[in-house]
């Protein structure tokens, strides 16, 4: 013989039944959060590692100017070197300095600078060269960062020749790069690359100069230093004969 359902029993069936149909459980509460901070989480890992990269290739763009500013003003400066038999013409000089990992070469030596202005007809933009000059020119790294021109710096004196002697002055030295550390010179003598070049000796130009600059920046908190090398080809040290004694 079947009994009845107890009132009491078939009441607390149907409020359970009405709050499951009304909402969730505790437990399904628990697992849909912990879905939900493993979707989040893995979210913000993506976010973060796309912002990371972003913020890396930001960082070496900076690297890179700096670099480019440094490379642009050797190159200008090279492809005017040049070899006279003139007293002020001291030679081109390029001195190896520092260590293997910390170069600090130098590079002196003489150079034809042009000064160009536009030139313009209805089909193109041409340079036209209005003149031209000839000056000595310095490339080191200065250490001293309370001088006026620190890091990689550029000296071209006013004058060739002066009265007194070869001097120093601070307003004939420019600063070129000041996040570069370290710099090193390689002279191509149409063989085999050199560490260091004194024509006064070789009677005669490089064919080329390999220019590696070291760049330091700051990347979360850590130093980091990175090289940049370009080489540039001296059209007078391909045709220039050799310069012979008298």
């Amino acid at each position: 013989m079947n009994c009845p359902p107890s009132p009491v029993l078939g009441s607390a069936s149907a409020r359970r039944l009405r709050l499951r149909e009304g909402g969730f459980t505790l437990l399904e509460l628990i697992v849909a959060l912990v879905i939900f901070t493993i979707v989040i989480s893995a979210a913000y890992s993506l976010f973060d590692a796309g912002r990371s990269v972003t913020s890396r290739a930001e960082f070496r763009a900076q690297l890179f100017q700096s670099a480019r500013a440094a490379l642009t003003a050797v190159e200008e400066d090279l492809r005017g070197a040049t070899m006279m038999s003139t007293p002020f013409d001291t030679g081109f000089i390029g001195t190896n300095g520092g260590s293997e990992k910390e170069p600090v070469d130098k590079l002196e030596f003489l150079s034809v600078n042009r000064h160009t202005g536009a030139s313009y007809d209805i089909n193109k933009i041409t340079d036209k060269v209005w003149g031209s000059d000839v000056s000595k020119v310095y490339y080191w790294i200065e250490q001293d960062t309370k001088r006026t021109a620190s890091g990689f710096v550029r000296e071209r004196p006013v004058e060739l020749t002066p009265v007194s002697g070869p001097v120093r002055r601070d307003e004939s030295i420019a600063e070129i790069a000041k996040d570069v550390v370290f710099l090193n010179f390689r002279y191509f003598d149409g063989s085999e690359w050199t560490e260091s070049w004194d024509s006064t000796q070789t009677m005669k130009l490089p064919k080329a100069v390999e220019v590696t600059v070291y760049v330091r920046g700051e990347w979360r908190d850590e130093e980091v230093i990175e090289p940049f090398m370009s080489r540039f080809y001296l059209p007078v040290g391909g045709e220039q004969p050799a310069k012979t004694t008298p």
